[in-house]
């Protein structure tokens, strides 16, 4: 299901309060069928300014870090593909860390 409020059109969900699973944050044409990266940073700011956390799974595909003022991770392996071993608990770890680390906080 696609978010649709407030004006946004995302490739994006709330699966808890507090964790979002979204479509990978592109530009130009590919932002035209995938979440657009502006659209992705103007929602953050707006809905969760300062307490956010992207975590980008995707090897294929990367951003600036600046785009989302550095408020990025990455635990990257093939798209389609289950992650490796050795990547679920680091990646855990470090969602839970960002989440315990303030109530407002929110991983994405």
């Amino acid at each position: 299901k696609r978010f649709q409020e407030d004006g946004f059109d995302l490739d994006l969900t709330y699966i808890t309060p507090r964790m979002i699973a979204m479509g990978f944050p592109s530009k130009g044409v590919e932002g035209k069928y995938r979440n657009s990266e502006e659209d992705v940073y103007r929602f953050f700011q707006q809905r969760h300014s300062g307490h956010y956390r992207i975590i980008n799974l995707c090897s294929e595909r990367n951003y600036s870090l600046n785009t989302f003022h550095g408020s990025v991770a990455r635990y990257p392996f093939p798209d389609h593909n289950p992650p490796p071993m050795e990547l679920i608990l680091p990646c855990c770890s470090h969602m839970h860390s960002w989440l315990q680390a303030d109530v407002d906080n929110i991983v994405a």
